[in-house]
């Protein structure tokens, strides 16, 4: 009998990521009506990015200052700017640790 294991937590992946970033929908547009895809380049920066972290890397302290680089470049904004963004931009932080840091739990949809 083979056993073939996947490792947990997993790695980060480009449809979660992308999943994440919709959800956090930093800058409204989502709500405001536009397309769930709002935020793809964003969201293959962050993956890009953080992809090839080591699991205990993927914190937020060190996921957050990719995040901040990759907003102030994408929408071209100023360090106040990003600062009022910045609970969200935490929150989602947050969520990419929870999800696929070293303390990563399984999740279960719905639940």
């Amino acid at each position: 009998m083979s056993t073939s294991a996947t490792p947990w937590p997993p790695p980060p992946d480009i449809n979660s990521i992308q999943e994440l970033v919709a959800t956090a929908d930093i800058e409204g547009f989502i709500a405001d009506g536009s397309p769930t895809d709002e935020y793809e380049t964003e969201a293959e920066l962050i993956f890009n990015a953080v992809e090839n972290f080591p699991i205990d890397d993927l914190i937020p302290r060190h996921i957050l200052p990719v995040l901040e680089s990759i907003w102030a470049k994408s929408f071209e904004l100023k360090e106040d700017e990003i600062a009022t963004r910045s609970p969200a931009l935490q929150g989602l932080a947050d969520q990419i640790a929870r999800f696929f840091g070293p303390e990563a739990q399984p999740q279960v949809r719905g639940a």
